[in-house]
C-alpha cells in the first residue's frame, strides 16, 4: 500500500481524470441519489408519482375486486417500470464502484484511504 500522505492532489486528479464517470453513472446519481438537488427532482418525483399511482390503483382494484384485466393493466406497467429502474440504478452503482476500484488500484490504496483522499482534496 502507498502512504496516502505522499499522494498529491495532482496525482489523485490524474488518476481520477483517467477514469471519469460515464453519462450513465452521472444521470443515475444526479437524478436518483439521496443528495439530488431540488432543481433536479422532477424526474425522480415523476417516476415516484407514476409508481405510487400505479401501486395505489392496483391495491384499490384488488381491495374492491375490480376485474383482473384492470388490475393487470396497473400491475404489469408497475412491475416493468420498477424492474427497469432497479436494474438501471444497480448497474450505475456497479459501474461506479468498478471505476473507483480502478482509481484505487492505480494509486495502490484501499477504500478507506480513497475516502480519506476525497475528503482531503474535495
Amino acid at each position: 500500500m502507498t502512504d496516502i500522505t505522499k499522494i498529491t492532489k495532482e496525482q489523485f486528479d490524474a488518476a481520477y481524470n483517467k477514469h471519469l464517470p460515464s453519462s450513465w453513472i452521472k444521470f443515475a446519481f444526479k437524478y436518483f441519489s439521496k443528495s439530488t438537488e431540488q432543481k433536479d427532482m422532477s424526474i425522480k418525483n415523476g417516476v415516484a408519482y407514476i409508481l405510487g399511482g400505479l401501486f395505489v390503483f392496483g391495491l384499490l382494484g384488488t381491495m374492491f375486486n375490480v376485474s383482473t384485466v384492470l388490475i393487470k393493466a396497473t400491475i404489469i406497467p408497475y412491475s416493468i417500470i420498477l424492474a427497469a429502474l432497479v436494474l438501471y440504478l444497480f448497474s450505475a452503482v456497479f459501474l461506479n464502484n468498478f471505476r473507483i476500484r480502478k482509481i484505487r488500484k492505480e494509486l495502490d490504496i484501499n477504500s478507506d484511504e480513497y475516502d480519506a483522499l476525497v475528503s482531503k482534496y474535495y
